[in-house]
C-alpha cells in the first residue's frame, strides 16, 4: 500500500508533446524516458458499489502480465489529487479480491448478496511516456498520456490527452511550481476529473458533472482561526471545481454556481483579511473580481430569458411579436456571452490564477499571520460577523427612499454579511442560526429580484442600435420600473423586521 499525490493537466496532444520536450522539463530530467502502452480495464458491481464508496479497481495489462490496482481517496493537499493505492500482480484480466490484504477494503468489494459481481465498466488505452524529474531535492515523475476511454462494448469513446505530475518523495508544492512554469508558455488547463470519473460518466451519462450548490461548512468551536480558514477555503474551492466542467459545456445553472463560488472565495479572503497578508489578499481578490465580472454578462442574459421575458409576456400578451423578436435577440446575446465564459474557464489566465492560489495556500505559515493562526475561532467569528452586519445596516433609511445605486450597494453589503454569517454559523446551534439566516436569505432574494429588474433595463439599452425599436425598449423599461417599485414595497416590511432582529453571534459559543 502507498499514497499517491498527483497534479493533472490537460490540453491538445500537440501541446502536450511540447511539455515533455520543453526546456524546463529537460533541465529537471533525472533519468531515461520510458514509453509504454497501457490498457486498463475498470471493474465495479452493476450497482456501482465501488464508485459509491469512492474506490476504483482496474486491471492493467503490463507487458506479458496483469497488475491489479485499487485506489481510495485520502485528504489531499490543496489543488492536488491524493489517493491510497494497493497494487499486486494477478494471473488474469479479472479482479482477485482474495489477494487484497486490507480487511475493510476486501469487505467492501465482497458486500451484498445480489450485487457482489465485479464486471467490466470501461477501458482506457493510452500511450504513456514517463519522465523522471528532480526538483530541489524532491523526486517526481511526469507522465504524458495520449489515448482513449471506451465504454459500452467499445461503442462510446472519449480522447485522453493529459499530463500527470506525480510526487515520489519530497515537497508536493514543487509540482505546482512546475505547472506554473509550464503554463507560462503552453495552453494548459487543470484536469480535475480522473480517468475513472470520466469513464463512469461515459458508461452512464447521468453521472456527467452537473451544476452543484455549495456544501454546508461545518466548524467546531475547538478549531483555531487557521483551521477555520482552511475549512472555509476548501469548501469554496470545491464548489468552484465542481462547476468547472458544466460551465465548459455552457450550462446556465453552472455559470450561476461558479459566480457564487467565486463570491464565496472573495468573501473568505475578506472575512479573514485581518490575518492574511495584504498584498496577496488584494491581488487574488482583484483577479477573482475580474472573472466574476466576466461571468455576470452571461448570467444576466440567462435570467432575462428564463425569468424576465416570461413575466413581461404574461403582463403584455398583446405585444407577442415584439417580445418574440426580443427573445430571438436575447438568445443570440446569451450564446455569445456563454461562449465567452467557456473560453475564460479554458484560458491560461484562469489556470494560472488557480495554480497560484493553490501554491500560496499550500504553505500555511506564508498565508496566515503567525500570531493569529493558533487563536480560537469563536471570538474571531463574533468579530467578523458583527463587522459585516454593522456595515450592512449602516443605512437606516426605508428602502423606498433609496436610489437604484443605494439598493445595489445594500445588496452587495448584504452578501458580505450573509456569507460571513453562513461561514461561521456552524459554531452555534442550528436552532439559533436558522431563523436569522433565513431572514437574510429572504432579503437577499428580494434585493436580487430588484437587481434583475434593473439589469433587464440596462440590457435593452446597451443592445446594438437598430435591433430593437423604441417601443420595445420602453416596454421593458416600464416593466422594470413597476417591478422595482412593487418589490421594494413588499421587501420593506422584512427589512424593518431584520433591522430590529438580534444576531445569533451575540450569544456565546458553547
Amino acid at each position: 500500500m502507498q499514497n499517491e499525490i498527483e497534479l493533472k493537466l490537460q490540453s491538445t496532444p500537440a501541446t502536450l508533446q511540447k511539455v515533455v520536450t520543453s526546456r524546463y522539463v529537460r533541465k529537471l530530467k533525472a533519468g531515461k524516458t520510458v514509453s509504454q502502452n497501457l490498457v486498463c480495464t475498470y471493474f465495479d458491481t452493476p450497482r456501482h458499489t465501488l464508485r459509491q464508496a469512492g474506490i476504483t479497481l482496474c486491471i492493467r495489462r503490463d507487458g506479458d502480465g496483469y497488475e491489479q490496482t485499487i485506489k481510495a481517496p485520502v485528504t489531499e493537499p490543496t489543488g492536488l489529487t491524493a489517493t491510497r493505492e494497493w497494487r499486486g500482480r494477478v494471473p488474469f484480466n479479472m479482479p482477485c479480491v482474495e489477494a487484497i490484504e486490507d480487511r475493510e477494503l476486501r469487505a467492501i468489494l465482497k458486500q451484498g448478496k445480489r450485487d457482489k459481481r465485479l464486471v467490466p465498466m470501461f477501458t482506457t488505452d493510452v500511450e504513456r511516456r514517463t519522465v523522471p524529474l528532480k526538483i530541489d531535492g524532491s523526486k517526481h515523475a511526469l507522465a504524458l498520456d495520449i489515448g482513449t476511454i471506451s465504454a459500452k462494448d467499445g461503442n462510446c469513446h472519449e480522447p485522453i490527452a493529459g499530463v500527470e505530475l506525480e510526487l515520489h518523495n519530497g515537497d508536493a508544492t514543487a509540482m505546482l511550481d512546475l505547472a506554473l512554469e509550464l503554463n507560462e508558455s503552453l495552453d494548459l488547463t487543470l484536469g480535475r476529473r480522473s480517468n475513472a470519473e470520466r469513464g463512469y460518466a461515459l458508461a452512464r451519462p447521468a453521472l456527467r458533472p452537473r451544476a452543484r450548490k455549495a456544501s454546508k461548512i461545518t466548524l467546531d468551536p475547538q478549531m483555531t482561526v487557521g483551521d477555520a480558514f482552511y475549512r472555509i477555503k476548501d469548501g469554496a474551492l470545491k464548489h468552484l471545481y465542481a462547476n468547472e466542467m458544466p460551465v465548459s459545456e455552457g450550462r446556465p445553472e453552472a455559470i450561476h454556481q461558479a459566480r457564487v463560488a467565486i463570491r464565496r472565495i472573495r468573501a473568505a479572503l475578506r472575512a479573514f483579511k485581518r490575518v492574511l497578508p495584504y498584498d496577496k489578499r488584494k491581488a487574488f481578490n482583484g483577479e477573482f473580481r475580474w472573472f466574476q465580472q466576466r461571468l455576470s454578462h452571461a448570467r444576466d442574459w440567462h435570467v432575462f430569458i428564463d425569468e424576465t421575458l416570461p413575466t413581461i409576456k404574461a403582463a403584455h400578451p398583446d405585444r407577442h411579436e415584439a417580445i418574440t423578436r426580443l427573445r430571438k435577440i436575447a438568445l443570440a446575446e446569451r450564446q455569445r456571452a456563454t461562449r465567452d465564459v467557456t473560453d475564460i474557464f479554458e484560458s491560461r489566465r484562469y489556470t494560472r490564477l488557480m495554480l497560484q492560489l493553490e501554491r500560496w495556500l499550500a504553505t500555511p505559515y506564508e498565508v496566515l499571520d503567525r500570531s493569529a493562526i493558533d487563536q480560537p475561532v469563536a471570538d474571531f467569528a463574533v468579530e467578523v460577523i458583527g463587522k459585516t452586519l454593522r456595515d450592512f445596516l449602516i443605512d437606516t433609511r426605508p428602502l423606498f427612499r433609496m436610489t437604484g445605486e443605494d439598493l445595489h450597494n445594500l445588496r452587495k453589503r448584504g452578501k458580505k454579511a450573509r456569507y460571513a454569517s453562513e461561514f461561521f454559523s456552524g459554531l452555534w446551534p442550528e436552532s439559533i442560526t436558522r431563523p436569522f439566516l433565513r431572514q437574510m436569505e429572504n432579503i437577499q432574494d428580494s434585493l436580487g429580484i430588484i437587481n434583475d429588474a434593473s439589469v433587464a433595463r440596462q440590457l435593452v439599452v446597451v443592445t446594438r442600435p437598430g435591433l430593437l425599436d423604441a417601443q420595445t425598449v420602453w416596454l421593458v423599461q416600464d416593466w422594470s420600473a413597476t417591478q422595482i417599485k412593487d418589490r421594494v414595497k413588499q421587501t420593506q416590511r422584512h427589512w424593518r423586521r431584520f433591522q430590529q432582529a438580534t444576531p445569533f453571534a451575540v450569544q456565546p459559543v458553547e
